[in-house]
């Protein structure tokens, strides 16, 4: 059985600035820019150890994609090391949902091993450059700056800038797991925490996987939820802002918040939790 351990999950920003003498007017473009969530996991079993790293363009489908590495790992502990690489898709097209193939095609996610890109439904060679550096370690400013020499060549001027900030805290205790989530709501930043208890032996522990998976759904509700008060708003002040929104888009969300609150009422009620300060606002 896999060891259970911390995960954090932090959202990363990676931006970095090539200056070229001869060509003064493009000093002040990006030649490289990165936002996504990141998760280095640290898994063991045995005698086995591995480091796995897990990025993905939001929070939700980062530790969904976390989950599902972390559950694969836990039934198989040499899925890493076995001649055969492991095909991903099949898993993580099980864990897409309808609602996200429709309307949120940017969503991407990729797993990293030992520096190698093992699955991406986005390639990113600068991300794969990044990783191969990182080697499942954090990401700074001299790995960027490396990469960046890598990728454009020595001989160019870079202004590098790596801002990372923690977004999700997993940390599993002896009794129950607890999660610490930080949320941004309308410019301002917030947090909630929720544990879920084991039960009583001789009943089973609650799968870690499963509370990652559980902590996916509840952000991705509050999302969901904030998108649909948005839309709401900009109907009351007659106004529109941002990307166009379809019908079929504002009906596509409210079916995908009915199945995400329908999804943690499940796991609430089948498992001991709570929160603090309070549960946070789904509808």
């Amino acid at each position: 059985m896999a060891s259970v351990i911390g995960i954090t999950l932090f959202r990363e920003k990676t931006t970095v600035h090539k200056f070229t003498f001869d060509l003064p007017s493009e000093g002040g473009q990006a030649a490289m820019s990165i936002r996504s969530n990141r998760i280095a996991m640290m898994l063991k079993s045995g005698d086995i150890s591995e480091t796995v790293v897990v990025r993905g363009q939001n929070i939700p489908c980062t530790l969904r994609a976390a989950a599902m590495v972390y559950d694969a790992f836990s039934r198989n502990p040499f899925i890493f090391s076995k001649d055969e690489p492991e095909d991903w898709a099949p898993r993580w097209d099980q864990r897409m949902s309808s609602y996200e193939r429709q309307f949120v095609p940017e969503t991407w996610v990729s797993i990293h091993h030992n520096g190698r890109t093992l699955f991406s439904t986005n390639t990113s060679r600068q991300i794969d450059a990044i990783e191969a550096l990182a080697q499942g370690g954090d990401v700074n400013e001299q790995i960027v700056r490396r990469v960046s020499q890598t990728l454009f060549g020595k001989d160019e001027e870079f202004v590098v800038q790596h801002d990372s900030q923690t977004a999700v805290v997993f940390t599993p205790f002896s009794s129950y797991h607890r999660a610490a989530i930080l949320e941004r709501r309308g410019g301002r930043t917030g947090s909630f925490a929720v544990s879920v208890h084991h039960p009583p032996k001789p009943k089973k522990p609650v799968r870690y996987d499963t509370f990652i998976h559980f902590c996916a759904d509840l952000i991705e509700a509050v999302n969901v939820r904030m998108f649909l008060d948005r839309i709401k708003a900009m109907i009351e002040e007659n106004r529109i802002s941002g990307p166009p929104i379809t019908p079929a888009q504002v009906q596509g969300a409210m079916t995908r918040r009915k199945e995400l609150v329908a999804f943690a009422n499940a796991f609430e009620r089948a498992n001991k939790v709570s929160y603090r300060p309070e549960r946070p606002d789904l509808f």
